[in-house]
């Protein structure tokens, strides 16, 4: 399991208990991305280029996945791998109002196969617990499949996919650097301590 913690400003230093940092460019000062970018160099820490708006050749270049909505189009993610071979690509689905039954979920992933997903990341709001167990069982058929997957739910209700989505095959976990409401970029993000202290990991 890969921990990976956001960024949404430039910290005064990078989260060492951290595998991946996923950093949200669109919403930092341009005059730090070269201080983050350097600062993650040193420390040899992949990135995630969580992009929302325009496309920066520069930051493609420079990080190791990127990040974007499942509305994005194909062209988009082909100028992406073409400016970065190497590169990683994660079509995401958000839904901070409802968790979508398996018909629609599958639907949705077929769509972001076609666009040429290298990973696929399913975000939605948990109602019950229920909801949280659907998305664990969806995350369960694609692993199988072998679909690298990253699936959970938001809110208090879906803590569970965030304590016990990695035994699941979640590709990456997400963590917020701290308790406090400014660093999650998520409702119901955890940090990695208390991730450990759920789970009884050291």
């Amino acid at each position: 399991m890969l921990k990976v913690i956001p960024l949404q400003k430039l910290p005064t230093k990078l989260p060492s208990e951290a595998d991946i940092l996923e950093i949200w460019f669109d919403r930092i000062s341009a005059k730090h991305h070269e201080k983050i970018l350097e600062k993650a160099k040193k420390t040899s820490t992949p990135i995630i280029y969580k992009l929302e708006k325009k496309l920066t050749p520069a930051k493609v270049l420079a990080v190791q996945y990127i990040d974007v909505d499942v509305s994005t189009a194909p062209r988009t993610i082909k100028q992406f791998k073409k400016l970065n071979p190497k590169i990683k690509v994660i079509i995401s689905y958000h839904n901070f109002k409802e968790t979508p039954y398996g018909k629609d979920l599958k639907g949705i992933h077929k769509k972001m196969s076609k666009k040429g997903a290298d990973i696929v990341k399913f975000a939605t709001h948990a109602k019950s617990i229920t909801d949280s167990f659907r998305m664990l069982d969806f995350l369960s058929e694609l692993s199988k499949k072998g679909q690298k997957a990253i699936c959970l739910c938001m809110g208090k209700h879906g803590l569970l996919t965030r304590i016990s989505g990695h035994l699941f095959g979640n590709y990456l976990m997400y963590f917020s650097a701290s308790k406090s409401k400014e660093s999650k970029t998520a409702p119901g993000q955890i940090t990695i301590k208390e991730f450990n202290e759920y789970t009884h990991e050291s």
